[in-house]
């Protein structure tokens, strides 16, 4: 009688799913540009966004102004680009526009998020890096 076995470990750490976005993020750099120069770099501002369930929250600090940003709606996550669709917003944000598009980069515990708006010649770039905190 000849008995062959093969044995194969599996392994049982998590592997990390890039096509979703759930989870806590925070901001680690921003990044403001107009005609791909810097206006600014702020590393210390505070902002997180949940993704839960197809749901996203996001909040920061408010502004000098005491204005405030923060937002609640749906999203979608598919080819490296989300789609967040916004249902209620700070009223700094109140527009005809509720749905961003917004491409990223991905990487294992972070991600980038550019920004990108024109105002009359001016090209204006918001870039946002975020990690992951949970």
């Amino acid at each position: 009688m000849i008995s062959i076995a093969c044995g194969s470990r599996i392994n049982s750490k998590k592997v990390e799913n890039f096509n979703t976005m759930e989870g806590v993020w925070e901001l680690s750099e921003f990044y403001h540009l107009a005609n791909e120069d810097t206006l600014i770099v702020d590393t210390s501002k505070v902002q997180h966004k949940i993704y839960l369930d197809g749901y996203v929250i996001w909040n920061t600090d408010p502004a000098p102004d005491a204005s405030e940003w923060h937002a609640y709606g749906t999203y979608t996550f598919k080819n490296d680009t989300i789609i967040e669709k916004l249902t209620s917003t700070s009223k700094s944000m109140k527009s005809d526009v509720n749905t961003y598009v917004i491409p990223i980069e991905r990487g294992k515990n972070s991600y980038k998020q550019v920004n990108t708006y024109k105002n009359n010649d001016t090209i204006y770039h918001n870039i946002e890096v975020y990690k992951k905190i949970n």
